[in-house]
């Protein structure tokens, strides 16, 4: 079997990719990105290249020459907050580029599964709850976006030319490094910072709060997208992943239940006390995070076997657990 991840070398993209290269009935993982993926391994071919250039999307399935795409793990995107900066970009990498992909996919002409990483940015509402039956009705050109790419993925599934399979996405937790231009990046840092001995200024009140999934579980998710029977998904293509409500202060709550006061000793630079969290909300971004969803429920998930994280204190563990192994 031969997969291609778009967004290989991102947080959930290279997660992804490690997962797929154990799997014994992957053969080859085709990881591609701007950058080469940190993930090194016998099955994964990295490859990289811009996709926000036509032609790059059938040199990736069309003309690879050593056999045919089975799987295509579209996680590439400009998110939230670059895809409202940038109009004429966010419509390029996120819309266009999918279209392309989709694409390479009909002209190459045998209908590989189409595994596509929407958002609950589709959503908008003042403290939304979030289940099956609520409307799409985006609020940012990120979440129009992806609503436009999905209605494509399931006219590409109706007309045979892919077996499309796109999921809706609450906030995954937790992202290393620097903060990206996520519109939720805070809550990633609130539990970052602290436990890397640095202070931290976050940009929402204490009580915001939002629906959350960790890394493991959304790349569990993907993999069963993957291998679902069409006739158990019909013809409506997207999933709802259940998420979590966590406010600012329980996700900042958890961190000190799970270390004690204490960081973590690898990434501080010999602090020995979490770092200080001040909340300083933003009005601009108060109102924006006022505006998402604070939870997500679907049951059409749960009846098709995908599971979602217990707690916040659980995605906490998930993340610290991964910086001291």
């Amino acid at each position: 079997m031969k997969v291609l991840v778009t967004g290989a070398a991102g947080f959930i993209g290279a997660a992804l990719v490690e997962a797929l290269a154990q799997r014994p009935e992957v053969g080859r993982v085709v990881a591609f990105d701007q950058s080469e993926p940190a993930v090194k391994g016998p099955k994964i071919e990295p490859v990289t290249g811009n996709l926000a250039y036509a032609p790059t999307a059938r040199s990736l399935v069309v003309e690879s020459g050593d056999g045919r795409v089975d799987a295509i793990f579209h996680l590439a995107s400009l998110v939230s907050g670059g895809a409202e900066q940038n109009f004429e970009l966010g419509m390029k990498v996120n819309f266009d580029a999918t279209r392309d992909l989709l694409e390479a996919a009909r002209i190459a002409g045998h209908s590989p599964k189409f595994i596509f990483t929407s958002s609950i940015a589709v959503y908008r509402g003042v403290n939304l709850e979030v289940t099956d039956d609520t409307r799409p009705s985006p609020r940012l050109s990120y979440g129009a976006q992806k609503l436009m790419c999905e209605v494509m993925i399931d006219d590409y599934t109706r007309r045979g030319f892919v077996d499309g399979r796109s999921v809706r996405l609450p906030t995954v937790l937790v992202r290393p490094g620097a903060a990206n231009t996520a519109v939720s990046g805070w809550s990633s840092a609130i539990i970052r910072e602290p436990l890397a001995g640095r202070d931290y200024v976050c940009p929402v009140g204490p009580h915001t709060r939002m629906a959350c999934i960790s890394v493991s579980r959304v790349v569990d998710s993907l993999l069963h997208a993957m291998e679902i029977p069409a006739d158990d998904l019909g013809p409506d293509r997207t999933l709802l992943l259940t998420g979590i409500t966590a406010s600012a202060q329980t996700m900042l709550t958890a961190v000190q239940q799970a270390t004690g006061g204490k960081p973590l000793g690898k990434e501080t630079d010999g602090h020995v006390t979490l770092g200080q969290v001040r909340f300083d909300p933003d009005p601009a971004a108060q109102a924006l995070m006022d505006s998402v969803a604070r939870s997500t429920f679907s049951a059409r998930a749960a009846r098709l076997g995908f599971k979602h994280s217990a707690n916040i204190n659980e995605i906490v563990d998930e993340y610290i657990q991964g910086r001291t192994s």
